[in-house]
């Protein structure tokens, strides 16, 4: 299939966005059982509360992990040669708009513009990501807000 690793970055950006999200709600909720209105609760030794900081180290280590996945990924992606590789990777990775894209590649706007509507008939599965876009962008958001208070100790 072709642009297959485009498929595999953006795979790779919504699992790294959950793990983000998910070590995020797991340090809130330790931090609650630590300092916050938990704290006087007591701890069943098999709950999964217990066990928060082993699940904090595992999520870290697969975060870090997927973050070394995509920096490879990355790297191979910028070695592939050819207009459509270039026009689809500044296009859906860099984020870039078609006047950015023939800028950067010297190619016209009329000629990227075209070679888009071209690639992007082959290409059903970026439709699905875009459509997941409002998704991810509130998941980033709720992360940033609860980072951004270190006071806030509930998840709700």
């Amino acid at each position: 299939m072709r642009f297959q690793w485009l498929k595999k970055y953006q795979e790779l950006e919504e699992q790294i966005l959950f793990m983000k999200w998910n070590l995020n709600k797991s340090k809130l909720e330790l931090d609650r059982w630590v300092h916050g209105d938990l704290s006087n609760v007591r701890l069943e030794k098999n709950s999964r509360s217990s066990h928060l900081e082993e699940s904090i180290a595992t999520i870290e280590q697969e975060l870090e992990m997927l973050e070394n996945e995509k920096i490879e990924l990355l790297e191979l992606i910028d070695s592939f040669s050819g207009a459509d590789n270039q026009i689809v990777k500044l296009k859906y990775i860099d984020d870039m708009d078609v006047y950015d894209i023939a800028d950067a590649t010297g190619y016209s706007v009329s000629y990227i513009r075209k070679r888009h509507t071209e690639i992007r008939k082959t290409l059903s599965f970026v439709d699905e990501y875009e459509a997941r876009r409002e998704e991810r962008l509130k998941k980033q958001e709720e992360m940033d807000y609860y980072s951004a208070d270190q006071d806030q100790l509930s998840l709700f």
